[in-house]
């Protein structure tokens, strides 16, 4: 059962044999994970988000925060609702069908949304009493609105890229215990238009990796 506060309209599958543009799934990158695919189809078809990006950031060296081997998935959500019931959905089928750990940064349970929307409606009525005037949404969203939230999907397996000569040689060089880290971190940015435009994650993500690929060359040199 969903409640009313969290139902979103299914999202149409496309007329005719191809999707639209918005609506089109990218295409994996070389030594995808076996997850990825799925995933894809997932939030594409089922969750109903538009405009799709893959960034394969696996190249950064040192690792970013998010995590090594960094594959992120970049979608964008009709409205807010839309965004929260979309990442609760991800969330709940990552654990379901892959026994996953996600962590959703920015979502709001279902129990703490119903009460931010109640607070809205009540705050929204007293106003209305006293004869106030109309108010912006942006005052009266209670926290509602956060426009982005991050999916940490976490480590799966599969995805390592082949290591390179350099890459070999200074593992030859480590002395000590343990084994290096295998898999592939998975994240996935949701976001709604108005905030995707605003943070342009694309273009800074893009410049991260060129900038660790520009100091890996000049390391090699």
């Amino acid at each position: 059962f969903v409640p009313w506060y969290l139902q979103v309209e299914s999202p149409v599958p496309p007329q005719g044999n191809g999707m639209s543009a918005r609506q089109s799934i990218p295409d994996l990158p070389e030594h995808p994970p076996a997850l990825l695919q799925a995933l894809l189809e997932r939030i594409s078809v089922e969750l109903g988000m538009d405009d799709l990006s893959l960034l394969d950031l696996r190249g950064i060296d040192p690792p970013p925060a998010l995590g090594s081997n960094l594959l992120m998935i970049v979608g964008t959500a009709r409205s807010d609702k839309h965004l929260h019931f979309s990442a609760d959905k991800l969330c709940r089928w990552l654990r379901t069908e892959y026994k996953l750990t996600p962590f959703a940064d920015g979502l709001l349970g279902r129990q703490e949304l119903k009460l931010k929307l109640r607070r809205r409606a009540k705050k929204s009525r007293l106003l209305s009493a006293v004869g106030a005037k109309q108010t912006a949404d942006t005052e009266l969203d209670e926290g509602i609105r956060t426009g982005w939230i991050c999916v940490n999907v976490g480590r799966v397996d599969g995805g390592d890229l082949p290591k390179t000569e350099g890459q070999l040689d200074r593992e030859k060089q480590v002395v000590g215990f343990g084994t290096g880290t295998t898999g592939t971190t998975i994240v996935v940015q949701l976001l709604t238009e108005e905030k995707r435009g605003e943070v342009e994650l694309e273009r800074l993500w893009a410049a991260v990796l060129k900038k660790s690929r520009k100091e890996q060359e000049a390391i090699l040199e």
